[in-house]
């Protein structure tokens, strides 16, 4: 178990930890956003950054308990890819 625990992990967590508080920094802005102007396509950009984020951290978690790369890489991109979708329907869509 103490192999896990690598410099190179505590690098990727120190990264992680980095993306998911601009990401939450992100999604805070564009839901009050949202919330003050009343603009769909804000709470699009808010749900693209938060599945984003979620995506990155869950990769990093699902890694840390499968300790294979394949299942946790697949999901965590999944979930980013919808969220890329959920951010360019935002940039797209009418109000």
């Amino acid at each position: 178990m103490d192999e896990v625990f690598t410099e190179a992990f505590w690098l990727v967590t120190v990264v992680k930890l980095i993306a998911l508080f601009l990401g939450a920094f992100i999604v805070y802005l564009a839901y009050t956003g949202f919330k003050r102007n009343r603009s769909r396509p804000l709470l699009y950009v808010a749900l693209g950054f938060a599945l984003v984020t979620a995506g990155t951290i869950l990769e990093g978690v699902l890694f840390l308990v499968t300790k294979t790369l394949l299942p946790s890489t697949g999901v965590g991109t999944f979930v980013t890819i919808i969220g890329v979708i959920a951010i360019i329907y935002s940039i797209y869509s009418v109000e």
